[in-house]
């Protein structure tokens, strides 16, 4: 089989692979009343366990892309460790989960891991896909996005009896993804150069006015984005306790959380590269921020309203706070010279993963204060942020770079 035609089946394997390991993100917050019963603590305390898991990544990513380390290891092979190093301190965090100090460390071990996987993901399809990129890293973050929601829907297999087993089983799926790209994928002969960051080159990325437009957008999209991601399977619950008890409850939050989470993100990741590769980049990306933000608002005003309109809003939130996620780099790499592309790419991701750690902890204190029909509103102010950015960048002479000078 030619190169040509084999890019569609790498595409394939890497999509699966992503889906698989990404399930361990967020297994242990999914657990975490559980963990927090364990470990006698409340509030902050059962955040950290979601919030060490980004820190993890942040620090894993500039690691990584300092180090060049995708360009001194094989990226498939940096892929597989990385899922195996995933899945080993899961493990760990099942069998010494009575040291809370221990289990915070494996979680940060297990965020810079995963810095190995969504990244490299990123630069082994890119380097299949010279062309139709938009919407082939589109696929992956679909893939990215199941694979964040399959924990909820993990619980509801009647196999799953308790909380060990949940990580357990994502251990297992991370080890299976790990073990399909180092086995099954091909290498590619014509590997991108990793995204290295070099810190001398962050006045120029901040200087660079079209580069940092397209950054604006991009940390609003993240404030919203895993704050959502993280508090929406608590809301549904909250709200569906209303009509709903027992192992019904815990039924129904699982099938709407990975719905609104994992099912909407699929289409919402496709939909978004297909559509912003038809249309420009400024402006799919300002109609999708527009729809997720207005979403925010709307979503607390179902709160135990009707279940139906609950998941009619949350689906098209779902769909929508994903579609520019891809869109977002994409535009850094079309905007952004030679010189700083990689310490651009690895700046942007790096601080847009560090934002959403405000917002998740932002959340937590609206929902004990305003209340869930008022919290989830002020993720809007990243959406209508993003979308100023947007505007501002398709006006200026450098967005006809974009796209093929769509915008």
């Amino acid at each position: 089989m030619i190169v040509k035609d084999y890019k569609w089946i790498a595409l394939i394997i890497m999509s699966i692979s992503e889906l698989m390991v990404m399930s361990l993100w967020f297994s242990a917050s999914a657990v975490a009343p559980e963990l927090a019963t364990i470990w006698g603590i409340s509030g902050i305390g059962t955040l950290i366990v979601t919030l060490m898991v980004q820190f993890g990544f942040v620090a894993g990513a500039l690691i990584s892309a300092s180090l060049g380390l995708a360009d001194k290891m094989n990226p498939r092979k940096l892929f597989a460790f990385s899922a195996l190093m995933s899945a080993l301190f899961t493990v760990m965090f099942v069998f010494l989960y009575h040291y809370f100090f221990i289990e915070m460390i494996l979680m940060l071990l297990t965020g810079i891991m995963m810095a190995g996987i969504y990244p490299v993901a990123v630069l082994i399809v890119s380097s299949w896909f010279p062309s139709r990129r938009g919407l082939a890293l589109g696929i992956v973050i679909a893939g990215l996005t199941l694979g964040s929601a399959l924990p909820h829907i993990i619980l509801d297999l009647p196999f799953i009896r308790e909380w060990e087993a949940l990580l357990e089983f994502s251990s297992m799926l991370s080890l299976l993804g790990g073990a399909m790209v180092f086995l099954i994928l091909r290498d590619n002969k014509k590997y991108m150069n990793a995204p290295k960051f070099k810190w001398d080159t962050i006045k120029l990325i901040i200087r660079n006015k079209p580069v940092m437009l397209a950054n604006y957008g991009y940390f609003g999209h993240m404030w919203e984005l895993y704050a959502m991601w993280t508090w929406i399977p608590v809301f549904i619950f909250s709200s569906f306790a209303f009509y709903y008890t027992g192992s019904k409850l815990l039924f129904m939050v699982g099938i709407v959380s990975f719905s609104i989470i994992g099912l909407s993100g699929v289409v919402g990741s496709i939909l978004g590269g297909l559509i912003s590769d038809r249309i420009g980049r400024t402006l799919s990306t300002s109609i999708y921020l527009g729809i997720s933000g207005t979403s925010a608002v709307l979503i607390g005003l179902t709160y135990r309203s009707a279940p139906f309109i609950t998941i009619i809003v949350g689906i098209i939130w779902g769909i929508t706070v994903i579609a520019d996620s891809a869109q977002f780099s994409t535009a850094v790499t079309e905007l952004s010279s030679n010189k700083i592309r990689g310490s651009a790419l690895t700046f942007q991701m790096a601080l847009g993963f560090l934002i959403t750690v405000g917002s998740i902890y932002a959340i937590d204190i609206l929902r004990n204060t305003v209340g869930w029909h008022w919290a989830f509103s002020f993720l809007s102010i990243g959406p209508l942020l993003g979308i100023i950015s947007m505007i501002r960048l398709r006006y200026r002479n450098e967005s006809s770079l974009m796209c093929n000078g769509k915008k």
